[in-house]
This record gives C-alpha cells, sequence and structure tokens, in this order.
C-alpha cells in the first residue's frame, strides 16, 4: 500500500471512530463497530451505510444501504453479536434496505394480568402478548391465524395461556384441552373444557364437522363470501387453545392439522403449546401452519429455531426471568414480559356463562 494511501486510511478511520463516540451517537457507533468487527466488508473495501438514524423513547432506529456482495440474510445471522454490543434487544427487517430497530431500555421483571378489550375495537381478536420496550403489546389473532407456544417448564408458558384464554372469553368460544385438568378448571363454566385423549379427540372432531357446516354456510352466501367477516350473520369466533400437543395422539395431530390448513376462513383458530419443541411432537407440516410464535426460556438454540424458526435462537439466551419470551410475526421478533393472572385474580373472573357441556359438541358444536 503507498505511504499516501495509507495515511488516507488512517486518517478515515480517526475520523469514523471520532463521529462513533461522540455523546449521543453511542448506540449507532457500537453498531458501526460491530460491522466492522465482524468484517462485513466487499473486495473492494464498501461497507455498510447508515442512511437513517432516529432516537426513540426506547432507544434507536437505523437504516443502512448493503452494498452488492452482502446480503441481509448475512446480517440478521450476526443479530446476538449486535445485540450483545448495545446491550439490548436487536431486530432486522428488510424492506430494500436493512432496518434495524435497537431497544435498550429494560424491561419489567412483573406485569400483573390487567386489560380491556374495548380498547381494540378495531381488531377481530385482540390478545395482550405481552410488554416490550414500547409498552404493551397487542395482537390480532385473526391475522395469524394460529399461534404457537413453546418453552421450558416454569417459565410462564402456561400463565400466557390463561392471559390469552380470559382476554380471549368475551369475543370468542373458546375450548380447551387441559390433560393436566385442573389449570383450567376455574374457567369451566365459560369454556369448553377436554380433559384427556379421547375428550380432544372428540373436541377436535367437533370442530371439523363445525368447519363443514359453516363453509357450506359460505359457500351459500353471495359469492364476494370468502371468510367469516364478510358473511353477514352472528357466526362465533372459535379459539382451541391445546396446552400440551405432545400428549395428543397420532390421530388427534392428523386432525389439529387438517383444522389449522382450513379452519381460517370460517373463524376456527388454534393456540398450541408445547414443553418440547421438537418434531417428533409437532411435524414440520403442522409447525408451518402457525404463522405467530411465542417461545419462553428453551434449554437449547436448537429448541428456539425450532419454535421461532431457523434464523432465531434468541429464546436460549433470554434472562432467567418467568415470563419473559420471544414473540415472533412474520418477520419481527419482540421480547416481552408476559402477564401474570395470579390465583387472587382468577377467583374473582366473572363472565356470562354459556352453559354448555363437552357431550354436545359429538352432534352440533355452539348453534346459530
Amino acid at each position: 500500500m503507498p505511504k499516501e494511501e495509507g495515511v488516507l486510511v488512517e486518517l478515515t478511520s480517526l475520523i469514523r471512530h471520532t463521529w462513533r463516540h461522540r455523546p449521543g451517537n453511542e448506540i449507532p457507533g457500537l453498531i458501526l463497530d460491530t460491522f466492522d468487527n465482524l468484517r462485513f466488508e466487499t473486495k473492494d473495501k464498501r461497507r455498510p451505510v447508515m442512511v437513517s438514524k432516529q432516537k426513540t423513547p426506547y432507544g434507536w432506529y437505523l437504516v443502512f444501504n448493503l452494498p452488492p456482495g452482502i446480503s441481509f440474510k448475512q446480517c440478521k445471522a450476526k443479530e446476538n453479536f449486535f445485540s450483545d454490543a448495545v446491550k439490548g434487544f436487536v431486530n432486522m427487517t428488510w424492506n430494500g434496505q436493512l432496518h434495524m430497530e435497537i431497544q435498550t431500555s429494560e424491561l419489567p421483571n412483573y406485569v400483573e394480568y390487567a386489560w380491556d378489550s374495548g380498547k381494540y375495537e378495531h381488531m377481530e381478536l385482540p390478545i395482550p402478548i405481552g410488554c416490550s420496550q414500547k409498552g404493551l403489546e397487542v395482537f390480532d389473532l385473526c391475522d395469524s391465524p394460529h399461534l404457537l407456544v413453546g418453552g421450558q417448564t416454569g417459565w410462564g408458558k402456561t400463565m400466557f395461556l390463561h392471559c390469552l384464554a380470559n382476554a380471549l372469553i368475551p369475543r370468542a368460544w373458546v375450548c380447551i384441552s387441559d390433560p393436566k385438568r385442573l389449570d383450567f378448571r376455574y374457567l369451566g363454566r365459560y369454556i369448553l373444557l377436554a380433559r384427556d385423549d379421547e375428550e380432544a379427540q372428540g373436541l377436535l372432531k367437533a370442530l371439523l364437522k363445525e368447519y363443514g357446516r359453516r363453509i357450506a354456510l359460505l359457500e351459500q352466501a353471495d359469492v364476494s363470501v370468502t371468510k367469516i367477516q364478510e358473511y353477514d350473520s352472528t357466526l362465533p369466533y372459535i379459539v382451541a387453545i391445546f396446552d400440551e400437543v405432545a400428549q395428543i395422539s397420532k390421530e388427534s395431530m392428523e386432525m389439529l392439522t387438517k383444522l389449522a390448513q382450513l379452519a381460517r376462513a370460517v373463524g376456527i383458530h388454534l393456540v398450541a403449546a408445547t414443553q418440547r419443541p421438537d418434531v417428533s411432537v409437532i411435524p414440520g407440516q403442522c409447525r408451518d401452519l402457525f404463522e405467530a410464535r411465542m417461545c419462553f426460556k428453551v434449554g437449547s438454540e436448537i429448541s428456539s429455531r425450532v419454535i421461532l424458526g431457523e434464523e432465531c435462537s434468541k429464546a436460549a439466551w433470554l434472562p432467567a426471568v418467568k415470563g419473559r419470551a420471544i414473540f415472533r410475526f412474520g418477520g419481527e421478533f419482540k421480547e416481552v414480559q408476559t402477564m401474570c393472572l395470579s390465583k387472587e385474580q382468577r377467583k374473582k373472573i366473572a363472565f356470562p356463562e354459556r352453559g354448555w357441556e363437552f357431550e354436545q359438541t359429538t352432534k352440533r358444536l355452539f348453534p346459530r
């Protein structure tokens, strides 16, 4: 390298270092340092260029142009390095440019259940996902339309299902398969409860029968009707929650997969939860139908990727905080602290009683 070129490189490096570490530029500077240390540089010495930076109440929002030869996939694979550098949560998305959302404020370690669905009338089936650095995150289950929940025992998976069920009861008919038999017993007057695999099979058969009834109604409606939201009637949404899908039989899993494939248009939505997020429990054919994912702390990066997708091992490195989880929908990931519905709160729960029993579902589920 000629002496003059070497001096120019050193000067450029000094200017870059001085800008990066000015007061107020610390986080963008750490991100640029990480790009350099990971050697994101093309053969002709081109690097990712930051074209926009914005300070937010919870951190930063940065936008980068990537030079030819450096892909978004390469950057996404190194997401954990950027999170470690800023000591926060980093989520990367692609829209012709690399968008990097950085959250550096701390999450609470406990959030008491508090929910008012009336604030979300613009959503069909709003559910509280938990609190991120931005505040309460609310997701419309109809957008997914199914949700897969994973995580080791004791880190908040079942508690999240309690909160989800209570949030949905005012908006939908809720069915829960509870192989432990005791967890959701307090909701027995308001939901349909299946307590073992035989009853879970009966529930799934009834849901498939109800799917057939509803699809026939939509076929008889105007040709412009392609989903329940366009049907001029009061067909209720149905949400079926399976607390531990590892406990259901192969036959039940086949019916669950069929429902996941077909039932969205008629307003039947599924939530499947498991402690053991491996292929033997939830086959890939079924798992791929659950676009929305929630993963609490797991023991390995492989388990995290089974639930959240091949590119995300974040759930394996969550802090040891009960209720802490990673939520994924589409290409977006969020770290959240989920709500806790205490036993004292459960004792005070009061919804209009539905008065329907499991045996009724073998004939006809939820008559109009």
